[in-house]
């Protein structure tokens, strides 16, 4: 059997267990640091030298500055587009046709005209028509065609100050145009200052340094009087010209051109009044201009008018332009038109050009020359360099 054991504890000896076990320990305060001056220590004199303290290693880190580059700290990616599908819209084809007037159609300038067409495939885009004689417009504007067919049509007056041949122009911006001949003329029949030029024809060539003959008709001139000239530089600057006194009639007259004139297009021109003002009037005839030394600047001229007659013991003068001929000779001769074939001759001579190439003979009549038809023949050169003019006139009693 076992025996129970009973311990017996002091009340104090309780009390001193439970405060240690319970109780939170005071904290023990740190000393109180007293600031303390620091007397240096007094340093005795000596000639010796100071002592060298070594350097004490420390692990600050001591900042640098960073080395400019050129590259990028951060490279930009290259990216490759994808490309764009642009649909691509077919231009068409557009053709236009002139339809009135007709090629080479002689138009009356000051005079109401129609002009009428198409163009292919339809369209709305504006038109541009323009009809220039020379540098001159007498028409410029703007038609829109029809949406359904295509068709456009202009009624409109014309510039009246300048005639000659010209050209009528339709296009379409860039796409399409449409190009043909045609013609203006000066009514003659009215009261206002009339001009026309019958000589040149176009296309007829002058050659430098050397006389260019001119011939037309005319009406109530502005001021009685006209001038007659070449120009060049899309016929807008004049190169020699001569103004004449005449109030109306047929004329006929001569420019010298200058030797250093430049090969290529030219105009010529006859106008009345003050050039490019007022009522003036202008005649033009696109030519060509040749070099004096051009194998192509051969040329025999007779300067009279066509109309020529001649008379039984009467002189007659004649003139005209002789170029490039041997020696400068022309021949001249009258003979009568017979219906056999046998060629009486009824006056000859010759005449010789000078350096201008203009030419001049008084070509006399006998008392008892024959009357009737006749044939003025003019002639230059032989074999290959021969040139001829034949002239139906007539032979007065």
């Amino acid at each position: 059997m076992k025996k129970k054991v009973v311990l017996f504890l002091p009340f104090g000896l309780i009390w001193l267990l439970l405060a240690a076990c319970g109780a939170t320990a005071t904290p023990t305060p740190l000393p109180t640091e007293t600031a303390v001056a620091q007397i240096p220590p007094t340093e005795t004199a000596t000639d010796e030298p100071p002592t060298a303290v070594p350097a004490t290693p420390t692990t600050e880190i001591v900042p640098t500055e960073p080395t400019p580059t050129d590259e990028p700290l951060f490279p930009t990616p290259i990216v490759t587009p994808t490309p764009t599908l642009t649909p691509t819209v077919e231009i068409p084809d557009y053709t236009i046709t002139i339809l009135e007037p007709a090629p080479a159609t002689t138009l009356l300038a000051g005079r109401e005209v129609t002009f009428r067409g198409e163009v292919q495939p339809p369209t709305t885009e504006p038109l541009t028509l323009t009809l220039t004689v020379g540098s001159f417009t007498a028409v410029s504007t703007q038609i829109t065609p029809t949406a359904e067919d295509g068709s456009w049509e202009l009624t409109t007056t014309l510039a009246k100050a300048a005639s000659g041949p010209g050209s009528l122009t339709v296009t379409l911006g860039d796409l399409a145009q449409a190009e043909q001949p045609v013609s203006l003329a000066f009514d003659n029949s009215t009261d206002e200052p009339y001009i026309s030029l019958s000589r040149p024809v176009e296309g007829e060539t002058a050659v430098a340094g050397h006389a260019f003959l001119m011939q037309g008709d005319s009406n109530n001139l502005i001021n009685d009087s006209f001038t007659i000239g070449v120009l060049v530089d899309d016929c807008t600057n004049f190169i020699a010209a001569q103004k004449i006194s005449l109030s109306s009639g047929s004329w006929y007259g001569f420019v010298i051109l200058p030797q250093n004139v430049d090969p290529g297009p030219a105009c010529a021109a006859a106008y009345t009044g003050e050039y490019g003002e007022g009522d003036w009037r202008e005649a033009l005839i696109p030519i060509q201009l040749l070099a004096a030394d051009d194998p192509q600047a051969t040329s025999l001229q007779l300067g009279n008018p066509v109309d020529l007659e001649f008379a039984v013991g009467d002189t007659t003068n004649l003139l005209g332009v002789a170029i490039n001929v041997p020696e400068r000779a022309v021949d001249i001769m009258l003979v009568l038109d017979s219906a056999s074939g046998e060629s009486e001759v009824v006056t000859s001579g010759t005449a010789f050009a000078d350096p201008f190439g203009l030419w001049s003979i008084d070509l006399e009549l006998s008392d008892d020359a024959t009357s009737g038809p006749a044939l003025l023949i003019i002639s230059s050169g032989a074999d290959d360099s021969y040139q001829e003019i034949r002239l139906p006139v007539h032979i007065a009693p």
